[in-house]
């Protein structure tokens, strides 16, 4: 597959964020989204994953969702990952959508949802 540059992929990423439907961007706050290549060896133990096994995050939601506190010093953060995003895509031409399913999906985390939650609300439609 052809690659996506950096500067590409963050274009993604922020197209993605625009498919968020409007009534849930507007009560985003305090959120940072960042790229980065791939998780860390720290971040994927966070959640019980190890490279060595073959396992990796597209994305990562980490924070206090709002629900569960008013106030948070510093924002929440949610970084996508790059290179696991460009494997699971397979093709050029999927990798929009799976950027945008994990966009989606980390800002499902930032309100509060679990993966559970997410995956019987994706599964409904």
């Amino acid at each position: 597959m052809e690659t996506i540059t950096p500067d590409e992929f963050e274009k993604l990423v922020a197209e993605g964020m625009d498919r968020i439907p409007k009534k849930f961007r507007e009560k985003i706050d305090n959120l940072a989204v960042i790229v980065a290549d791939e998780p860390s060896d720290e971040e994927l133990a966070r959640v019980g994953l190890r490279r060595e096994r073959g396992e990796t995050l597209l994305g990562l939601y980490e924070g206090v969702p709002p629900v569960e506190s008013a106030y948070r010093e510093f924002p929440d953060r949610i970084t996508i990952f790059r290179l696991p995003i460009l494997a699971e895509a397979g093709v050029l031409e999927n990798v929009p959508d799976v950027v945008a399913e994990t966009v989606r999906h980390e800002i499902a985390h930032h309100f509060g949802m679990t993966d559970e939650e997410i995956d019987r609300l994706e599964n409904r439609g």
